[in-house]
């Protein structure tokens, strides 16, 4: 059996020499492209999040394309070069979960994108094609101007109906000469219209918040540009050895199956 573990050493340790090392790396990222369609609304959840799974799809339709050795189209659609895209050997993208206090997965408004490239010069090229890829998609494209069109004129709407209400809640607070009913009356309607007045503030927050921050795809981080490739020798070593010890271990026993026979 020592000659078997010899043997899938050396075989894994050649194979890992001859094998084109490469660099793989990850970064997290978030799309805003199911809420610019009206297909979530965070408002309405628990735990507000924004499904990602329009911007997984996506990316791992290139993912296809690559695996499909399809470097020219590949390079076309995220707009690099030809070079570029064939050192790019692997493209995967995935939803992120997380815990609740229950113990239950709940969706992240996050999903992280793992790339293998055969060259680290090509990770913050293939990054910056990602962005060109999303924001030049026609589908993603039409609805962010939506967005971006009528995210403001809401926001405009919102202001005038805070100052409004402000108008008409400074009214009421400066009557006088008025019965003390009326008086009552009058502050009641007052604290509902404060109450008002908060709520469409925040929304009017939100919103700007969200037409600052939400894009068709925006890097939480981006990917690191490591140095030195993805070591496989510790993988290749142990299939290699598995493999040949198997095989050894077959070959004993046909061994002792002969001799018992003779």
């Amino acid at each position: 059996m020592g000659l078997f573990l010899l043997i899938g050493v050396v075989f894994g340790l050649t194979y890992n020499h001859l094998k084109t090392p490469y660099f793989e790396t990850s970064a997290i990222t978030t799309s805003g492209l199911s809420y610019f369609e009206g297909i979530v609304d965070p408002a309405e959840l628990e735990y507000p999040i924004i499904d990602q799974k329009i911007a997984v799809d996506m990316v791992n339709a290139l993912g296809e394309i690559v695996q499909s050795n399809e470097y020219e189209l590949f390079a076309r659609v995220i707009g690099v070069s030809v070079e570029v895209a064939k050192t790019v050997k692997w493209i995967e993208a995935e939803q992120l979960y997380e815990l609740d206090l229950e113990n239950r997965r709940q969706k992240q408004s996050q999903f992280k994108i793992t790339i293998r490239v055969l060259d680290n010069q090509s990770i913050k090229i293939v990054q910056e094609g990602l962005i060109n890829y999303f924001n030049k998609n026609l589908y993603s494209n039409k609805n962010y101007s939506l967005f971006t069109k009528q995210t403001p004129e809401l926001i405009a709407y919102l202001n005038q109906e805070i100052s409004d209400v402000k108008e008409y809640r400074s009214l009421l607070k400066n009557k006088s000469n008025v019965e003390l009913s009326s008086v009552s009356i009058a502050n009641d309607d007052s604290e509902l219209m404060q109450n008002e007045i908060v709520q469409l503030f925040e929304r009017k927050q939100d919103l700007e918040r969200d037409l600052e921050l939400l894009k068709p795809i925006s890097f939480v981080s981006n990917f690191p540009v490591y140095k030195q490739p993805k070591s496989r020798l510790l993988v290749r070593l142990g299939i290699f050895i598995c493999f040949f010890l198997f095989m050894g271990f077959v070959l004993a026993i046909f061994r002792e199956v002969k001799k018992l026979a003779s």
